[in-house]
């Protein structure tokens, strides 16, 4: 097995989906805080 931060385990294509699904559900995290703060504010 090869230790992490290696090239290999860089160039695992296990590795990179899951660093690609990791990204796309942090920027959809930041999409609902966004959206959270808007919908949260009181209406006059």
């Amino acid at each position: 097995m090869a230790e992490v931060g290696s090239e290999e385990v860089a160039r695992d294509p296990e590795v990179r989906a899951l660093r690609a699904a990791n990204k796309r559900l942090a920027q959809e995290l930041d999409i609902l805080k966004k959206a959270l703060a808007i919908f949260a504010q009181p209406t006059p």
